[in-house]
Formats: structure tokens, sequence, C-alpha cells
């Protein structure tokens, strides 16, 4: 991923992303979505179609740590948009098309799908 964004920018990797959520099938799957993925209003109507969006809620520190180098990490975001503005910026849009948001942080994964669980039962 890295490579499409040094070479062609970070435009033509959410194209991509966008386009293969599109074509998926996403009847009785669980998709996890590339982070710039809430950007297409589009694709995120596809997952909606036939489908739930949880949106897995960690705090900027949280995700620093999880992301590392930012240079190689094949992160979709304009040049020179620090990670807490990209956070702040995609915070705004994984909100607005989730259906569910679980707070994560300090959570253990058990905990973050027992969390899901109950969210999703009350949603159906």
């Amino acid at each position: 991923m890295q490579d499409i964004i040094d070479s062609d920018g970070y435009a033509v990797l959410r194209k991509i992303e966008q386009d293969v959520l599109l074509g998926l099938s996403i009847q009785n799957h669980v998709i996890a979505t590339g982070g710039s993925a809430a950007y297409s209003d589009q694709a995120m109507t596809h997952l909606k179609s036939d489908g739930i969006l949880i949106f897995l809620d960690v705090d900027l520190a949280t995700l620093e740590s999880r992301a590392r180098d930012f240079s190689t990490r094949g992160i979709a975001k304009r040049p020179g948009q620090s990670f807490a503005e990209l956070f702040d910026e995609r915070f705004v849009l994984y909100t607005k098309h989730a259906d569910i948001a679980i707070k994560c942080d300090g959570m253990t994964q058990e905990q973050v799908c027992k969390g899901i669980i109950e969210k999703v039962r009350e949603k159906i």
C-alpha cells in the first residue's frame, strides 16, 4: 500500500479501497475495512445495505502505538497531515457511518467481542 501512496498518491489508494469494497458480496461476512474506507459514502452505503457497521473506537495513543512507523505503514493521508489530524477527521466519518460504536480503550479482545455481540443483539 505504501508503494501506491508513494507512486500515485493517497487518493488513488482510497479509490482502490472503494472499488474493492463496492465489488464485495457482503452477506454473512465480517469485513474489516482499511482505515480510509469511511471516506467513501458509496462503499459505506454498500456495506450497510446488507449488514451492520461497527466502529471499534480507540483513542489516539492506542492507534499511534499500533501504527508505529507512519512513513511505511500505507496510511492514506494528505501530505503533511499529522496522525492526530487524520484521527480527528476519520473519527467524524466513522461515527457518521457506524450503526454501532464500541468504546474499546482498555478492553481485551474478549471484552470487545462480548460488547459487539451485546450491541448486535440489541440491534436485531
